[in-house]
């Protein structure tokens, strides 16, 4: 924990943020974030491609959708949290993606690597969510377009009319939770979170951030 703190340290700041950063991966450990995911995260987010430098999010899709595997680190209050997160219908069933390789083919399969977020937009099919096993009304949702930016998933940019966003649905809620073993339903493609926590959560990476999506620790490459 502590080389990887240094790591961060040298990259964005002084001496006067060791201690802040070495708890905040000291959260992310706890939480369950994949640790060796998290420092590629952190470095590949320094890149000048990635405006918005206070925040990331790793998504480690080796783990059952029934843990909170979205894992959003912010070095501004110097605190991780963790959501749960739907991946593509074509990485595996619900409990685990289990398909990677083909995925810059598949579109229903979550397209691995750093991704870059736009900003927020509304868009019809997703303004209004409902909760089919309680009736629940989520209402004013925003989603947030997702940019490929490596020579491997930067195909999401040019398949027109399809888009990669991180958006809320109807089978992330608590409701759809409790009748399926803990266990979400799955998406598309896009990255899908709770309703309830959706626009806090868009909100904040929005404009330039990096979403990491992973297998554990995991390198890319093997899945190319």
């Amino acid at each position: 924990m502590r080389y990887l703190a240094a790591i961060l340290l040298a990259l964005i700041a002084g001496p006067a943020w060791t201690n802040e950063l070495d708890s905040l991966l000291q959260e992310a450990q706890v939480l369950g974030a994949p640790m060796a995911a998290v420092q590629r995260a952190i470095e590949i987010s320094r890149q000048p491609v990635f405006p918005k430098k206070d925040v990331l999010a790793v998504f480690d899709i080796s783990q059952p959708s029934a843990n909170k595997r979205f894992y959003l680190l912010d070095f501004k209050s110097g605190h991780v949290t963790a959501y749960y997160a739907a991946h593509g219908r074509d990485n595996g069933p619900n409990a685990r993606a289990i398909k990677f390789k083909g995925f810059q083919k598949d579109l229903a399969m979550v397209p691995l690597g750093p991704l870059k977020t736009a900003h927020s937009e509304v868009m019809d099919h997703y303004r209004t969510i409902v909760d089919r096993y309680d009736g629940t009304v989520f209402p004013n949702m925003i989603v947030v377009e997702l940019e490929g930016v490596t020579s491997y998933n930067s195909y999401i940019n040019h398949t027109p009319p399809f888009k990669w966003i991180l958006h809320p649905n109807w089978y992330t809620t608590a409701g759809f939770r409790a009748k399926n073993n803990g266990m979400l339903g799955r998406s598309n493609g896009c990255i899908t979170v709770d309703p309830v926590e959706n626009n806090q959560l868009v909100t904040r990476l929005q404009d330039g951030a990096l979403v990491y999506v992973t297998v554990g620790d995991a390198p890319i490459e093997p899945y190319l």
